[in-house]
């Protein structure tokens, strides 16, 4: 997710780890690991730097970008600001576009709460064509909806039909 929307609060509360948490940019630079179990399974779950964006414009962008594109994660846990949804869809979109196995978590639902922001998760999940999880990531309960979106994305046979974004034919065929 981007800077500052929670990851390592998140990541704390679901590991038991004690990661540093601060609210600036850069506060992560490095991966760290730690084990959740939920259900019959213990995942290996890592916390990576902020960023904006997989077109790495720094070293930490870059540590976030290369384990998403080549660390060969089983799923990723996309991390948003539930107060400014908007600005994390880069990011999202992003990641959609380079593996299905994604969980968006809709985090700082008390404080979007709190500025009368609503937000309906099934509606972004159907356009994602992604699970999406609205988090308080200092309550466990709310945890528990996120691991067990997770636990079905991994455990479950249905085909994924996350959105393709659709370029130009130029972009189209520069990428291709």
């Amino acid at each position: 997710g981007n800077p500052n929307v929670g990851k390592s609060t998140v990541f704390n509360n679901l590991t038991g780890l004690k990661q540093h948490t601060g609210n600036w940019p850069g506060k992560t630079v490095t991966n760290a690991q730690g084990y959740c179990r939920y259900r019959d399974t213990t995942y290996v779950l890592v916390d990576i730097p902020g960023t904006y964006s997989l077109m790495a414009h720094s070293a930490e962008e870059e540590v976030a970008r290369n384990f998403i594109c080549f660390g060969e994660p089983d799923a990723v846990i996309v991390v948003c600001d539930a107060t400014c949804l908007e600005r994390n869809f880069n990011l999202v979109l992003q990641t959609i576009e380079i593996t299905d196995q994604v969980v968006v978590c809709v985090n700082l639902m008390d404080e979007a709460k709190k500025k009368n922001i609503r937000i309906d998760l099934d509606v972004l999940s159907a356009k994602l064509g992604v699970p999406v999880v609205g988090t308080t990531a200092r309550k466990k309960k709310s945890l528990d909806k996120l691991m067990l979106s997770v636990y079905d994305l991994l455990h479950s046979n249905e085909e994924k039909t996350p959105v393709k974004i659709q370029y130009i034919k130029p972009i189209e065929d520069a990428v291709a």
